[in-house]
């Protein structure tokens, strides 16, 4: 029996200049998977909720990350989407933001698997606004089982 576990985390601090006020806050992300034999479950939660101040009066909305896995013997894929898109109110109007989406890759050979994920997110606003933003980066850890060591210390 092997037991697999991965952890992502993720942190988002978006910071405003006096002039716009606006306030945040962000709900952490929050990944796990199993692994008992050969089935795997995953999970993935994501919220992010960024409020303003009656100044500035952005609005938002967010799309949920969506993770996907497959699993055919020991041949795995997974993979996660993920898109943020926030609007200025048109006190500010000429705002822009871009998205830099998440990507994972997966490689199996055998029984070894590496897991890597990347996510960058920019978010710039017009100078009426003046808000600034600074992103904190994906960090990914993954245990991986004793049979999984194992069969990595045949090999070599």
């Amino acid at each position: 029996m092997a037991v697999s576990i991965y952890g992502v985390a993720n942190a988002t601090n978006i910071e405003a200049s006096p002039a716009s006020e606006s306030s945040y806050y962000y709900h952490i992300v929050a990944v796990a998977a199993t692994s008992v034999g050969r089935v795997r479950v995953f999970g993935v939660a994501n919220a992010t909720n960024i409020e303003a101040s009656p100044a500035s009066q952005s609005s938002y909305y967010y799309h949920i990350v969506a993770v996907s896995a497959t699993s055919v013997d020991s041949v795995r894929v997974y993979g996660v989407a993920s898109t943020t898109n926030i609007e200025a109110s048109s006190a500010s109007k000429s705002s822009d933001y871009y998205h830099n989406i998440v990507a994972v890759a997966a490689t199996s050979v055998g029984r070894v698997r590496v897991f890597g994920v990347a996510n960058a997110t920019n978010i710039e606003a017009s100078p009426a606004s003046e808000s600034s933003d600074y992103y904190h980066i994906v960090a990914v850890a993954a245990t991986i089982s004793a049979v999984l060591l194992a069969s990595s210390r045949q090999w070599a």
